[in-house]
């Protein structure tokens, strides 16, 4: 089974980013806008049949909340 997709919604040059693994995913001018396709890409990852998380950041980088949806892979044991 695939681990978990972690998606962050960062600042980012003055604007929002979606990332996953280091590699920007899209671009937002807001921070609203960017939460929610971070939310989007882990809900549709549990969707697929895996386990996604959604990681917000506020505009100084720290973590505001974090969303998980689906199964925890460190618990799945087939």
């Amino acid at each position: 089974m695939a681990g978990r997709k972690v998606y962050h919604a960062v600042p980012n040059k003055g604007a929002w980013a979606v990332k996953q693994s280091g590699a920007t995913v899209s671009n937002h001018t807001k921070q609203s806008t960017a939460e929610a396709a971070a939310i989007k890409l882990a809900k549709a990852a549990e969707k697929a049949g895996g386990s996604g998380q959604a990681v917000l950041h506020k505009k100084d980088g720290v973590i505001k909340s974090e969303r998980t949806y689906g199964g925890d892979p460190k618990r799945s044991k087939g």
